[in-house]
């Protein structure tokens, strides 16, 4: 069984944890508590803790120093880090540092909690059986002449220095070469390595998502797509475990050692901006080398869609689903069109949609974890075309749309009281009516229904009628003519300009640029 130790300076949450689950039935073991990050990591280093639960903020050494110290000590532990509502900055910090999942603990249940750790341990058995296999490929490849002839290739990369007796000895009985680059998605790691391709002259391991294949060949175009079924079949055999979507295929052929062997990975690179883009096919050979040179390998200076970026966080955050799929629309041309390096591309996008997120939850949406699993998971994938990416950037700027106008229903309760309550603020929203006269109507006091009501839904009373005087606000602004004075009387206000001013600080924007937006 695997281990879990707990981590939080809150004694009671340590104690909740430890007795909320019945830690054996579902696989795990308890393996003891800390209150602190130094505490905990005192605690790991004596070994056998496989988990590791703990909270942010805590005192001495937090909950990301924790991580970081993890991540820096290569630690065999997985990590689930638990937050509260507003500290979600440091939660996606933890994510970067490594931190497999979190937990929020305001909405903490068992059966969540547990379900969480069930696939936070199938990952790191996984990560566990990897890295073994990893271990004993890497060994057993680091002995074979493919592996050396890899390391100095990459040695010439790094020096910048051309390798006479390695140009000869590729050279040898061939005119020309070709090459093969396996880029692989973020969420694989290099197990495969090692995979019977017994004519591979060279692997070159470049990054932990690009390996490199050089063969002493020059292959024509029924010569290159036969390699390259065999490159697939052999990358999709059931002991190396990829999918299709895992990885992408590039050729570089009839390479000239002498001339175009240093830049190389450039070539890759180029032809996965290409693919990425959609200019052209995914093969470069004879016919493209001079093309090869000059500007194509220098640094990307352009800048990135700011101006569609900012129309897209306005319609955002006035819940305008169809300039919301314009402006994401436009934002793909716009990098179809500048065509950044495809790193930077699809960075823009994910920090863009986190920012969105983190903003609406500023904004008080408070549903929005599974959103944010659905980024982050997608950021740990790849998508190897911008088409394929824009559809899905597009759809989750659409769903976050719904997941903010979503914030003006009121969460729903089983309690009596506060349903009546949601019903009477429901049917006078258009009075002035205060949180004293939904607590007679309900025939309690105010201070108790106030606390009851926060409990039960996670919202104060006024926030709940404000919410709903504001979605009434967007109905009227679009079915009517009235003036946005008519409109705030109508919905409850007593001051069109304290309307005004709430309205702008929940929906992004200004009745009057709400209405012109949307209409």
């Amino acid at each position: 069984m695997m281990k879990v130790l707990v981590v939080d300076d809150e004694p009671i949450i340590r104690q909740v944890l430890k007795t909320m689950i019945r830690w054996e039935e579902h696989g795990f073991q308890w393996g003891g508590e800390a209150c602190d990050g130094k505490e905990a990591w005192d605690r790991l280093e004596d070994g056998g803790i496989d988990l590791v639960v703990t909270d942010i903020l805590m005192p001495r050494m937090d909950g990301l120093e924790l991580v970081r110290k993890m991540k820096q000590s290569e630690s065999d532990v997985a990590v689930i880090v638990l937050s509260c509502l507003d500290d979600f900055t440091y939660v996606k910090e933890a994510m970067k540092l490594g931190a497999c999942d979190y937990i929020l603990k305001p909405t903490m249940e068992p059966e969540q909690l547990v379900t969480i750790l069930k696939e936070a341990r199938l990952d790191l058995q996984k990560q566990r059986e990897q890295k073994q296999r990893q271990l004993m490929l890497t060994q057993q490849l680091m002995q074979s002449n493919q592996a050396q002839w890899g390391l100095r290739i990459k040695k010439t990369w790094v020096s910048g220095q051309r390798d006479e007796e390695l140009e000869e000895a590729l050279l040898t009985d061939v005119e020309r070469v070709s090459s093969w680059m396996i880029y692989l998605s973020p969420d694989v790691h290099l197990s495969f390595i090692g995979s019977d391709w017994p004519d591979v002259w060279a692997y070159v391991i470049v990054n932990e998502h690009q390996v490199l294949l050089i063969y002493k060949d020059g292959l024509n175009v029924i010569q290159q797509e036969q390699r390259q079924a065999q490159l697939q079949q052999s990358l999709l055999r059931k002991d190396v475990g990829l999918t299709e979507k895992g990885f992408w295929l590039s050729a570089v052929t009839w390479i000239n050692p002498k001339e175009q062997l240093y830049h190389i990975v450039h070539m890759h690179d180029e032809l996965r901006k290409c693919y990425f883009y959609g200019v052209q096919s995914a093969q470069l050979n004879h016919t493209s080398e001079v093309r090869l040179s000059g500007e194509m390998f220098t640094d990307w200076k352009g800048e990135l869609p700011q101006e569609e970026k900012h129309n897209l966080l306005r319609a955002i955050a006035g819940h305008n689903e169809d300039a919301v799929v314009h402006w994401s629309e436009q934002i793909m041309e716009r990098l179809g069109s500048l065509q950044p390096p495809v790193v930077q591309a699809s960075g823009f996008l994910y920090e863009l949609l986190n920012f969105s997120a983190a903003l609406a939850r500023q904004e008080g949406t408070n549903n929005l974890d599974d959103f944010d699993r659905k980024v982050a998971a997608a950021q740990a994938q790849a998508y190897f075309q911008l088409e394929t990416l824009g559809k899905w950037f597009s759809d989750a700027c659409r769903e976050l749309v719904i997941l903010k106008s979503g914030t003006a229903i009121i969460p729903t309760s089983r309690n009596p009281f506060v349903r009546k309550a949601q019903q009477y603020m429901k049917q006078n929203y258009h009075l002035p009516i205060s949180t004293s006269d939904i607590a007679e109507y309900v025939k309690l006091s105010r201070s108790y229904m106030s606390d009851l009501y926060s409990k039960e839904t996670g919202e104060s009373l006024i926030e709940s009628l404000v919410r709903i005087r504001l979605e009434a606000a967007k109905q009227l602004l679009l079915a009517t003519n009235k003036k946005v004075y008519e409109v705030a009387e109508a919905v409850g206000f007593t001051d069109a300009k304290v309307f005004a001013k709430t309205f702008k600080k929940a929906v992004g924007c200004t009745p009057k640029e709400y209405e012109e937006q949307n209409k």
